[in-house]
């Protein structure tokens, strides 16, 4: 079993690299809005192929053999990631270009943009704590399944800035910056988080966390990336999404140098 010193630095290191993936996305939609957009659907692509092939090459096996009820624990990670999007706005997808695009003024309908704008800053808020946790998890199993965690985490916490940004900035633009970088420093939090636990968990109760992470991740891929890449199908997306699948199985055999 790994000890505690040797996951905290990694944790805390690539958890903030996630972070600042999410100021990233928020960097592009403020001062390359136009680029962005247009080529967010690629990023979305790649991040679903990887995302879908770190869970079916290493979160669920692990989860299964961790634990008895790994199935389960995944479609209730799915089920919770449902509720929370079906009450609070938190894709990657449309709504980035809904926001854009609406031709409605804030002047028309200012309360409802700021509960709107509200509910989707507290939503991604939790998203990437959560981000965090799982990262911490990853860390606790080993520090290849650690590494994709984090790798995969970082992919979609860039369209997650570029959602944010969007998000906030049309409903509440003068606070737009702050409530982004919260949503960026909450990867970093929940990391620190997840070291006050992870260190007492069993297998069992680590399985069932890497299954309900499996079962988020599902969920952010079938949910908020795969969508977003339908609005431009090209040859160029599916080959972004396979190259994401290709990347986890690459660094998968590179075990030695992570």
């Amino acid at each position: 079993m790994i000890t505690m010193s040797e996951i905290a630095i990694p944790i805390l290191f690539y958890s903030s690299l996630a972070g600042l993936a999410t100021i990233t996305g928020v960097f592009l939609m403020r001062q390359y809005q136009a680029w962005a957009l247009d080529h967010s659907h690629y990023i979305n692509s790649f991040a679903a192929g990887l995302i879908l092939a770190l869970v079916f090459f290493h979160l669920m096996p692990e989860a299964v053999e961790l634990s008895d009820i790994a199935f389960p624990a995944i479609l209730i990670g799915f089920f919770l990631f449902f509720l929370l999007e079906n009450f609070i706005v938190i894709h990657s997808g449309s709504e980035i270009h809904y926001c854009i695009d609406d031709e409605e003024t804030v002047s028309g309908s200012g309360s409802h943009l700021t509960r709107m704008g509200i509910m989707a800053f507290f939503g991604l808020a939790f998203h990437s704590l959560i981000d965090g946790i799982i990262i911490g998890v990853g860390f606790e199993i080993d520090m290849t399944i650690g590494f994709l965690a984090a790798v995969a985490v970082i992919m979609h916490e860039v369209p997650e800035g570029i959602t944010t940004f969007a998000l906030i900035n049309r409903a509440m633009p003068e606070k737009a910056n702050v409530f982004s970088i919260i949503v960026a420093i909450a990867t970093p939090v929940g990391a620190l988080v997840s070291l006050f636990f992870i260190g007492g968990l069993t297998d069992e109760i680590i399985g069932i966390l890497l299954a309900l992470a499996a079962g988020t991740f599902i969920y952010v891929a079938a949910s908020d990336l795969i969508p977003e890449t339908h609005e431009k199908t090209n040859f160029q997306n599916l080959v972004t999404f396979i190259l994401g699948a290709i990347f986890i199985y690459v660094i998968s055999g590179l075990e030695s140098f992570i």
